[in-house]
């Protein structure tokens, strides 16, 4: 005599074997999806950078002549209010709020400087490493060259030696020999670079 199998339904085992391929493929999903999130917000980032590092650039080549005194002035610590507002006030502009070009680099880096409270990253200005920007005799080299760099999170705007803060590697050179050309970022660093 043959016992028949009588069984309809699904097992416990079934059950809980569907439930564990269920969330390994959503904990698979919410991987993914964090990371997602962690790249669009580097997206962002580099975007307003290169925004605010494009506008600085612009205004430093609209007014060459004053070039040491926005890398003075954006290099600063503290933001000082300049004593001419130069018209960037948002004010009226009169003959009386006519500026001298390193007037107006001092308004014009104190604004960008303003606005650069609201974002998450600094930006400084720097001789460029790569193009002969170092040493005394730096300004005499026909490649000599400024860079804008602006940098967030943990990294600083900074050229040295530090992977940990610097954004980019520095020049190293002994006896007129350089070993290293220096202006390649640092692994891991969180900022971006534009030569002027």
């Amino acid at each position: 005599m043959s016992i028949k199998n009588t069984q309809t339904g699904i097992g416990l085992v079934e059950v809980m074997v569907a439930l564990l391929l269920l969330t390994v493929a959503v904990l698979g999903y919410s991987a993914l999806q964090g990371q997602a999130i962690k790249a669009t917000n580097e997206s962002f980032e580099r975007t307003q950078s290169l925004v605010v590092m494009r506008n600085i650039a612009e205004k430093i080549h609209a007014n060459p002549d004053a070039i040491s005194i926005y890398e003075n002035q954006i290099n600063l610590a503290t933001n000082s209010v300049p004593s001419k507002k130069c018209g960037l006030d948002g004010q009226a502009v009169t003959t009386a709020s006519f500026c001298t070009p390193d007037e107006l680099a001092r308004a014009e880096s104190f604004y960008v400087k303003t606005d650069l409270a609201n974002y998450d990253f600094e930006v400084q200005m720097h001789p460029c490493p790569n193009t002969g920007g170092s040493g005394t005799n730096a300004v005499n080299n026909i490649m000599f060259s400024y860079c804008l760099i602006s940098a967030w999170g943990r990294t600083t705007p900074t050229i040295g030696t530090n992977a940990q803060v610097d954004c980019l590697t520095n020049r190293v050179s002994a006896n007129n020999v350089v070993t290293e050309a220096g202006g390649r970022y640092h692994p891991r660093s969180t900022c971006l670079m534009m030569e002027i």
